[in-house]
């Protein structure tokens, strides 16, 4: 079925050229050409480039977190369970005076057991005799958020622990306020996909215009150190290989000379890593 402008157009030339038929059929070839024509004006406009790109930046973490554990052995479990949990009041008590905060101190305390068989001999006058010797132990742990990354700070409510009997000891680190790290990394990831869209563009002779659709196909990741890059096993990383659909997520990079170096987050550091996709008009 024509188009009802085209064919109101040619029924006027129609019209104008007195009824020709032949005019007619020529005037109908003509229309469908410059339409062709349009449509191939219309999709060379509306070309587009759409990449990928990725940023990342390191900053110290604000958060270190400590566990504080106590472990007490004897014959009756119950009673080797009640010598730790007067320890760790104590310790509690410890650490709010070395200036501590109430809120940094998780509520939630973990208790463990453990049972010990040991054979004992002795030998008497050429008689040697074993008994089979029970021991029960209990372990009792609680974490502590400091919300700093001052190593002064976290090396006094170490010691403070220690002081009151506990053990005590540095077991992670973590970043409580990304905002400001989050917003850089996504500066990059757009900065890197602007020089990707560039070198596609340069490539193929095009001239790359202004980004029409900018898209954040996945969250960003947040990884403390230490770190060496094993992302395959972290369940962080995984949103970024589904976004990313690679089948061998750099993988390339372990055969690299720099693959340790480049991939090393230092302890207590956190890296921050955003994803974009952009759509540029070329």
């Amino acid at each position: 079925m024509m188009n009802p402008v085209l064919e109101e157009t040619v029924r006027i030339f129609i019209e104008l050229n007195g009824g020709d038929r032949m005019s007619s059929k020529l005037i109908c070839m003509i229309g469908l050409v410059v339409l062709a024509l349009c449509a191939a004006t219309a999709f060379a406009q509306d070309s587009s480039l759409r990449v990928a790109g990725a940023g990342s930046v390191q900053v110290p973490a604000d958060t270190v977190i400590v566990e504080i554990s106590a472990q007490s052995s004897n014959n009756n479990s119950t009673l080797a369970a009640k010598a730790n949990s007067r320890v760790l009041e104590q310790t509690e008590k410890s650490l709010i005076a070395a200036g501590v905060k109430e809120e940094e101190i998780m509520p939630d305390r973990s208790k463990g057991y453990m049972t010990y068989h040991k054979l004992v001999c002795n030998t008497v006058n050429n008689t040697t005799s074993c008994q089979n010797v029970v021991t029960n132990a209990a372990t009792e742990q609680m974490i502590i958020k400091l919300k700093s990354s001052d190593e002064k700070r976290t090396q006094k409510v170490i010691d403070a622990a220690r002081s009151a009997g506990a053990d005590a000891a540095i077991i992670g680190y973590a970043l409580s306020d990304s905002e400001k790290a989050v917003d850089e990394a996504r500066k990059k990831a757009l900065e890197n996909a602007r020089a990707r869209a560039e070198g596609y563009a340069s490539a193929y002779g095009l001239s790359l215009g202004k980004a029409v659709e900018i898209e954040e196909p996945a969250y960003p990741d947040i990884e403390i150190g230490p770190s060496y890059g094993w992302e395959w096993n972290m369940p962080e990383r995984m949103s970024r290989h589904m976004f990313w659909m690679d089948p061998f997520p750099r993988m390339h990079r372990f055969w690299a000379s720099d693959y340790w170096a480049e991939d090393y987050i230092p302890e207590g550091i956190a890296e921050v890593t955003a994803y974009v996709s952009v759509t540029y008009k070329v």
